[in-house]
């Protein structure tokens, strides 16, 4: 113990500074929107400096296991093609050269995870250098994980759809029928659905797909089944709950998507009234 007080006594100096230094950025991040985005993307720089040694010696051990991943990943991409288009219809779009389509992907690792928060997390290897941008949507190999939140050069954090601020359009992939998707904070392999009127049939199972009535995801990308349907006693609206596809508790590689159009959709929508 007393090799501790010499120590404190000794650099008592170096430690008020370093107490007054943090003191006084707390205080700016709290009083200015500016202080604050530029700490938020200072420690999302430190964040993933940090984790990014240990992801990779985790991604060496895990090699075989995130290759049959990928692996299965190309299989179910191309078997998902294959649905969409017959070969005919590939050759014709290639032979009218027409343009590229309105969202576009870029691969990215993540490096961190959280899922046990009311506010979950996730960090990414990819940021603005490589075109990640705030408000971008971001799915894995089966459907929907979050949406970009914060960025620096060389990383990107993102709202993980494991966190209460955030709520995802969504509708039945048999009907137009759209409700609203958001989580509880309980289960990380469950979120509620809300907004579904009892007029509509709705039945365990169904499957729940992205409405795209937002910028950040196109249309149809899966995201869960329907797992318990309450229906009430006075009518009026279901209570269910919505098994996602994802095991949001094993993620490793994501997709960020961008969207062409998204500052026209963003610009049309603030000036409707």
């Amino acid at each position: 113990m007393q090799w501790v007080l010499n120590a404190i006594i000794r650099y008592k100096n170096f430690l008020l500074f370093l107490f007054l230094f943090t003191l006084g950025l707390l205080f700016s991040g709290s009083q200015s929107a500016y202080h604050k985005s530029q700490l938020a993307k200072s420690s999302l720089f430190v964040s993933g400096a940090i984790h990014q040694p240990f992801d990779n010696l985790k991604s060496y051990l895990d090699l075989v296991e995130e290759n049959a991943q990928l692996a299965q990943e190309n299989n179910t991409l191309k078997n998902l093609v294959l649905e969409k288009f017959n070969k005919a219809e590939i050759l014709a779009l290639e032979e009218e050269n027409l343009a590229g389509p309105n969202y576009w992907s870029i691969p990215a690792k993540i490096i961190r995870n959280s899922f046990t928060q009311a506010r979950n997390i996730i960090l990414i290897d990819k940021g603005k250098s490589d075109g990640i941008t705030q408000e971008m949507g971001v799915i894995g190999p089966k459907g929907i994980i979050g949406i970009v939140n914060q960025t620096s050069n060389g990383y990107a954090s993102v709202l993980s759809i494991l966190n209460q601020d955030i709520k995802i359009n969504a509708k039945f992939k048999n009907s137009n029928v759209f409700g609203s998707l958001f989580w509880t904070g309980e289960s990380p392999n469950e979120m509620e659905l809300a907004d579904i009127s009892v007029i509509n049939p709705v039945q365990v199972g169904d499957t729940l797909v992205t409405g795209g009535m937002s910028s950040y995801f196109p249309e149809g990308i899966i995201i869960g089944k329907v797992n318990t349907v309450e229906r009430p006693n006075n009518g009026g609206y279901y209570s269910i709950t919505v098994e996602l596809i994802n095991n949001m508790t094993d993620l490793n590689y994501v997709y960020v998507i961008g969207n062409r159009n998204r500052e026209e959709i963003i610009e049309l929508l603030e000036r409707t009234p």
